[in-house]
């Protein structure tokens, strides 16, 4: 299980993906629910911090996921 940890709108946020290829392919669709710009503050896959992610954002994240799925 994925989960993402961000700001939007002023308030924390998380949402879970099954794994990160669902992650990737939930923002190559027309509207995404998540927006590029939302600031990303911490990662975890089953309950492990991902530790080597540098990003800020969720397009970092995408990026970073893009060249391991």
């Amino acid at each position: 299980m994925m989960k993402i940890y961000y700001k939007a709108d002023y308030d924390n946020k998380e949402i879970e993906f099954e794994k990160p290829s669902d992650f990737v392919g939930s923002l190559l669709v027309d509207d995404p629910e998540l927006q590029d710009e939302y600031e990303v503050f911490k990662v975890t896959i089953n309950d492990e911090e991902v530790i080597d992610f540098e990003g800020k954002t969720i397009l970092d994240l995408f990026k970073y996921y893009w060249e391991r799925v």
